[in-house]
Formats: C-alpha cells, structure tokens, sequence
C-alpha cells in the first residue's frame, strides 16, 4: 500500500469508526463457547479459518487480562470496511487476511478494558494506556505472522519530542493531532511493556483494578502500590537507550497558514506550506480539509526538500469554518507526518 493509499485510509478509519460492511444478501450464523459469529454466507471458507483460532485467541485474552472478557460476544465478519468493537459486539474485516487474528486479538483486549474498567475507559486521561495494551496484545499476534509495526521506534521517536510523559499523554486527541495516533499508541504501548517487564503481569492485572476508582494514571499507579515516580523514570530511561538505537535527524517537518482574501460572501481560500524534507527533494504532500461537513483530500507534487507553496483550496463563504491539515509520509519513522489539524472562522 502506498502512502497515498495509507492516508486515504487512515482519514477513512478516523471518521468511520466500527464499518458495517457491503450489504450482503445472506447471512450465516455459527454458534461457539464464546462467540455467536455471523458471517456472509459468500465468506464461508474466510469463516471456518476464523473458527479454527478464535476459541484459542480468547482463552489468551482472557488469561492474559485476568479473566475480564465477558462470557459471550457476537462477533460479525464484514468483506469490506473497517474492523472495530462496541460493548459486547466485534466487527472485524476479512480484508486484513493474515493480520486478522491479531486484530482480533487487539477487539478482544479493548472489550476486556472496557469489562474491567467500566465508565472509566472512556476517561481520556487513560487512552494512552487503554490503547497501548490494545498494541501490546496485538504486537504478541503480529509476530506469529512476520508484520510486526515498528512501535519501538516510534515510542523512541515520540521520546526524542519530548512528548513521552503521562502528563502530556493525558491529552490523547492533542497528543494524536500533534505526533500521529500511531506514535502516540506506541507510547502506550511502550509503558505497558515496560510495566509488564518491571512487575509481570500481577503489576497490569493490579492496575487495571485500581484504574475505576482513579482518574489519572499516576494516582492509579501508586493506588496499585506500583510506585508511579519510579516506574515512570525507568520508562524514559528506557525510552532513551532505545531512541539512541535510531537516527531521527532526517524526519520531516511541516507547517500551514491559511490566507484568506478577496471581498464580499465569497471568500478566495488558499493554504500557504512550508515543509522541510531532508529525507528526499522529489516527494508528495497531502492537503485535507473540511468545508460544511464536507472533506476534501487532494496530493500534491513537492520538487524540493525545502518547499514553500500556496494551495488554492477555492472559494468559501464568509462565515464558514474550514478545517485543514497537511500530511508527508516520513521513510525514516515509518509513519505520517503532520501539520495537525487547524480550523480558521473565514472572515
């Protein structure tokens, strides 16, 4: 999949949340210990293969999380979309192929967060932790089948920003704006290992209970006698030793300013960019932004690894918000990088 292809899908899964699928013309439904599983009658082979691990992947979970899966999940397999989980409900697309256990195993890990936490899994002050176990589960089953992501690389490079401390990772969506979901998760990710390598799986299992009752990871923490000042400062320095391992000097940077002009309802909109890209001087850049609910993705060619640029985005009415973001994919840390989103009243 190319980077073009990756942002189209990333914005897609930022907006579409758990897909529902094609509609199908039949529905086949199959009943286990732990799983009513419906599934396109087209799909039945796609299914049986599902079946021969999803019995195991749950026992796993289950151990791994300290008995917090509910006893029965219907579980839903769509041909398209994207893969997701609600409340005792799992949608996984049969699209990922391989990586399809793992992504199971990544819905199996959030629907036991969401059993063991309650309403506190929705605390954003938890995200980062909620969804780096989701990774760290996920990365178990990832390297079975050889696609493991390079989340140790990113939890360094979120480290080198200075943006690797729960205080700052409270703010999951800035922080996701700022650095990529990817790199924040990673951070997450890399804090549930290290818990895990420092006090074993009794150290998560105790957090995860003093989680309901606190809301910060800190106050968690030190709740579950784990000692949050200390557990933390090996985690960066960890984090360090690791960001030693790789060279982050040639990772892009980019910004963007909205210039708005013109006279009268309609407004003339355009988005002045500046990047920085050492990684390369022939590259593309991508513009999204929002315009009345409405979103727009264009690509865009850069011929210079210092680029400046002025992006028509049209005429817009006087009034409007407009949301935007610039995106460049970065070789060195495997991963987008971003402007964040910005929004602007035209005026």
């Amino acid at each position: 999949m190319g980077p073009a292809s990756v942002l189209l899908c990333a914005a897609a899964l930022a907006v579409a949340g758990i897909a529902s699928g094609s509609t199908q013309s039949q529905q086949t439904h199959t009943r286990t210990d732990h799983f009513v599983l419906a599934y396109p009658a087209e799909d039945d082979q796609a299914a049986q293969s599902f079946l021969e691990y999803a019995e195991l992947v749950y026992a796993d979970i289950d151990s791994l999380l300290d008995g917090a899966l509910p006893d029965s999940l219907q579980v839903t397999l769509v041909s398209d979309g994207t893969s997701g989980s609600t409340d005792g409900a799992i949608h996984l697309s049969l699209h990922h192929g391989l990586e399809l256990q793992a992504i199971f195993a990544r819905e199996l890990t959030r629907t036991a967060e969401r059993e063991a936490l309650g309403e506190a899994y929705e605390l954003l002050a938890y995200r980062f932790v909620t969804e780096g176990l989701a990774a760290w589960v996920e990365a178990r089953y990832e390297a079975r089948v050889g696609t493991v992501r390079p989340r140790d690389m990113w939890a360094a490079f979120a480290y080198m920003q200075e943006a690797s401390y729960p205080e700052y990772l409270a703010s999951y969506d800035i922080a996701a704006l700022d650095l990529g979901r990817n790199v924040v998760d990673a951070a997450g990710y890399s804090f549930v290992s290290h818990l895990v390598d420092t006090h074993g799986l009794y150290g998560l299992h105790s957090l995860l209970r003093a989680m309901p009752a606190n809301a910060d990871i800190c106050g968690a923490l030190n709740d579950a006698r784990l000692d949050c000042d200390s557990l933390v400062d090996g985690w960066q320095s960890a984090l360090d030793q690791e960001a030693g391992r790789h060279d982050f000097s040639n990772v892009p940077e980019l910004w963007s300013l909205l210039e708005v002009s013109g006279e009268g309802d309609q407004r003339d909109v355009a988005l002045r960019v500046y990047i920085q890209n050492p990684e390369s001087s022939d590259y593309l850049f991508f513009v999204s932004y929002i315009i009345d609910e409405k979103r727009y993705e264009e690509a865009f060619p850069a011929d210079a690894s210092e680029f400046r640029a002025l992006v028509p985005l049209g005429q817009v009415k006087e009034g409007e918000k407009l949301l935007w973001e610039v995106a460049v994919w970065s070789h060195t840390i495997q991963t987008w990088r971003r402007s964040g989103w910005q929004d602007q009243i035209i005026r």
